[in-house]
């Protein structure tokens, strides 16, 4: 059963969205950079199917606790797979449809939308630069080792604290996976789970908010 929210999204004030699965329908990049980054390093392929769960979460975590491979070998994965994502991966994101205009509908109300991804910032900033969809949006958050800023609940400081927002003046975490549920949780933060990115059973059962649809998405953001 699907739980109602806590509080009425349709006067929160911030809107987060993560990017992957939410924003953009990224597979086809991101399952051929990853296909690039076994064949290059060499190690075993999991599988087309099993690779789907790594859409998400940050990659190093997934290659070392989904595939029990150590850090350097999750690192050399990871970085043959950035480097051929950001070769052409990005170019295969498109936005879902409706998401789009959902985003110019929120901030012609006056909220504030930004973007809350485990992608790398830079990155993320590219791929909806390719989209046209940078001029849409308040603020385009993403992971940053350098920063030391890696997992979702670490983005979604950051990205409230460059907004100058505070969790008390209301704020909604809007993803398709579980950790971007886990991650506005860690601020007190309302998370709603949508249901046409790569999430699972573990989404749809967890009695979250749930939008099956862009269409379900504006009626709880928007009524």
């Amino acid at each position: 059963m699907t739980a109602a929210p806590s509080l009425d999204l349709r006067s929160t004030p911030v809107v987060l969205l993560d990017l992957d699965g939410t924003v953009v329908e990224s597979a086809p990049g991101i399952l051929a950079a990853l296909d690039h980054a076994f064949a290059a390093c060499g190690e075993e392929h999991p599988g087309a199917e099993r690779l789907q769960s790594f859409i998400g979460p940050p990659l190093a975590d997934s290659f070392r606790s989904e595939l029990g491979l150590d850090d350097e070998r999750s690192e050399a994965l990871r970085l043959a797979y950035s480097e051929h994502y950001l070769e052409s991966g990005y170019r295969r994101s498109a936005p879902y449809a409706g998401m789009a205009e959902l985003i110019a509908a929120l901030r012609a109300e006056g909220r504030t939308v930004a973007i809350a991804t485990n992608k790398p910032e830079t990155t993320a900033v590219r791929v909806l630069e390719h989209q046209g969809l940078t001029g849409e949006l308040d603020l385009i958050g993403g992971t940053d080792l350098a920063a030391g800023r890696t997992h979702k609940a670490q983005v979604i400081a950051s990205v409230m604290e460059r907004l100058g927002a505070s969790p008390a003046d209301g704020a909604v975490m809007v993803g398709d996976r579980l950790h971007d549920a886990d991650g506005a949780a860690a601020h007190g933060l309302e998370a709603v789970l949508v249901g046409w990115g790569y999430g699972g059973r573990a989404e749809r059962e967890a009695g979250l908010p749930f939008a099956e649809t862009v269409a379900e998405l504006d009626r709880l953001l928007r009524g």
